[in-house]
């Protein structure tokens, strides 16, 4: 069966993959796209895995003190064997099944029994399940392949023993009569429990369905596993479209087998409907089947929902159907759920060091193809490292994007190096600290040539600004020492800050020696505080003079809760004040 093309069929896609995100409720990922991802706090694998648990038992001990050896452990599960098939009549197969493959069961059991030697273990468990019966849905659901976390929720409320959860047992022969494993059913009694309720023949003449169409017993037996819900309902055409589609294209049940997944649900919709995007985005038959063959990934990963969040992000970054055809065939041998991640932590650093949107598409929209491979450090860490400002790592990486294959997690960053103007820079600097009094080449002057931020001659041009108000230099000189932010300003707003406080409010220079981290407050901070302080003032209920750092240098609590409360009205006069000075 083919998948049929129209000369719309593209565009339609694309609305598809743009509207998908609302229809399963997706959340924001990637910030300024407008596209959302589904969030899933522990998504599974690609790969079939075999199933480790955490939930490993932590007792080691009988109610006695006995260590629960190998050989104590064997003895139970024939106590248990014996109960569950001649004292309860449960089929052999299931009996065993449950004796055997519930270890966190048989320790718990074992934990609550009173046993002394192991030939007391039979007639101790056989003793205690005589009069507490237990609930066999726990070792039966366990056997089944499920861990306590994952099935609590699904024993029966009001009911122990099996035969009570009316077909439960019929419907399990059923599917082990089909070649489904005993120990994955759980899987299925965890996505589609209704299979279970089905009432004699219905669940055979489903299965039955299946294998009229051609599909062997054993593959049906992966894909019941893999897909439970195809039991549930009517025939999933979706998941016959899908395998005629692939078997026109040359793909096997056998290698559907092989990159089928039994740690999570297949959806067979999401994979049609993938697989439609995918040939809309391909522009022959050749290709796509080409793509499939080397990344089954992108249709099997969860169910191919990865794949549409690729694609959605790389459409709003404008990418055209060309260069999304050209990503695909450079796609890399990786989980798609990985690139994606990768894909967003490399947009959501290029938007940090604020590099323009345009930009952005651009560098996104040519080598998306290898960025989904790269896990990038962290923004901070590659600006310290790199030892540069955000607009220089910008126009590196609009001259060279790969030189961001640099900067990934493991590798050792190196500083960019110096361009001729920063050079200058930090030379006219270095002459400046000396100015200061700063040894060349020592350990104060490294640190001062940190603490000092700005270009060196931008820094003498604002030591000059306070000079030329009034400050003696060897004054000026211990200020910055002891400030050094005071030189981070404007020259024209160091000069508002001296003139506000010298001239409008007559603050000796002496106190802005003494106190030279005022200059790094704000003027709206300045003009609020010491209008607040003469409306005090005015209504005596402060005195003629105060502190410069006293005002300046306390929190906005401290400053409400000290002086603005001083006065019933105080509050309101702030605010009003704040109208007119408003805090940037």
């Amino acid at each position: 069966m083919k998948l049929t093309r129209n000369p719309s069929g593209f565009a339609s896609l694309i609305k598809w993959v743009s509207q998908i995100s609302q229809e399963t409720h997706f959340k924001p990922l990637f910030p300024g796209t407008g596209f959302f991802l589904r969030h899933t706090q522990n998504p599974r694998s690609f790969a079939t895995v075999n199933k480790v648990s955490s939930e490993k038992s932590s007792v080691r001990k009988t109610q006695n003190g006995l260590r629960i050896t190998p050989t104590i452990r064997k003895l139970a599960e024939e106590a248990m064997l014996d109960y569950f098939y001649s004292t309860r009549g449960l089929q052999y197969m299931v009996a065993e099944s449950m004796s055997k493959n519930s270890p966190l069961f048989i320790d718990n059991l074992l934990k609550k029994v009173d046993c002394v030697t192991p030939s007391d273990i039979n007639q101790s468990i056989t003793k205690y399940l005589r009069f507490h019966p237990v609930n066999e849905f726990e070792p039966f659901l366990e056997s089944s392949g499920l861990m306590p976390s994952e099935y609590n929720h699904l024993v029966p409320s009001g009911k122990v023993f099996l035969d009570e959860e009316g077909f439960l047992l019929e419907n399990h022969h059923v599917l082990c009569y089909s070649g489904v494993d005993p120990n994955k059913i759980g899987m299925i009694f965890k996505e589609a429990r209704e299979v279970f309720g089905y009432e004699t023949g219905v669940l055979a003449s489903k299965i039955k369905a299946y294998e009229d169409l051609g599909f062997s017993r054993f593959f049906l037996s992966k894909l019941v596993v893999c897909s439970p819900r195809i039991l549930v309902g009517n025939m999933n055409l979706e998941l016959v479209k899908v395998l005629e589609t692939l078997k026109a294209m040359g793909f096997d049940s056998d290698w559907v087998m092989e990159n089928l997944s039994e740690e999570a649900p297949c959806d067979w919709s999401s994979v049609y409907r993938v697989l439609s995007l995918l040939r809309g985005i391909c522009f022959d038959e050749d290709e796509l089947c080409g793509l499939i063959r080397k990344c089954p990934r992108l249709i099997f990963e969860n169910s191919g929902k990865w794949t549409v969040v690729l694609v959605g992000f790389e459409t709003k970054l404008g990418s055209s159907r060309s260069e999304l055809s050209s990503l695909f065939q450079k796609f890399q041998q990786i989980q798609v759920e990985n690139c994606v991640s990768n894909l967003r932590n490399c947009f959501l650093f290029l938007q940090e060091i604020e590099m323009e949107d345009d930009e952005i598409h651009k560098v996104f929209r040519s080598h998306s193809w290898w960025l989904g491979s790269c896990r990038l450090k962290k923004t901070s860490t590659l600006l310290v490292n790199l030892k540069t400002g955000k607009a220089r790592l910008c126009q590196v990486i609009q001259e060279n994007p790969e030189e961001m294959k640099k900067w990934t997690m493991g590798s050792k960053i190196k500083p960019l190096p110096a361009t001729e103007e920063r050079t200058e820079s930090k030379s006219m600097k270095t002459q400046f600290l000396c100015y200061l009094g700063y040894k060349e080449n020592s350990q104060e002057m490294e640190k001062a040539l940190e603490r000092f931020c700005g270009r060196g001659s931008e820094l003498r041009e604002r030591f000059n600004v306070l000079v030329s108000l009034g400050f003696k230099v060897k004054d000026a000189k211990e200020m910055v020492k002891a400030s050094p932010k005071i030189l981070s300003q404007a020259s024209d707003v160091l000069e508002s800050k001296v003139h506000y406080l010298v001239k409008e409010l007559g603050y000796p220079l002496s106190t802005l020696v003494d106190f030279p981290s005022c200059l790094k407050f704000t003027l709206q901070r300045m003009k609020l505080r010491f209008a607040m302080f003469s409306w005090l003032q005015a209504r005596g209920k402060v005195g003629p003079k105060i502190k410069v750092s006293t005002m300046l240098a306390c929190s906005d609590k401290i400053f409400v809760s000290f002086f603005v409360n001083r006065h019933p009205d105080g509050s309101k006069h702030l605010e009003d004040l704040k109208k007119l000075h408003p805090l940037s």
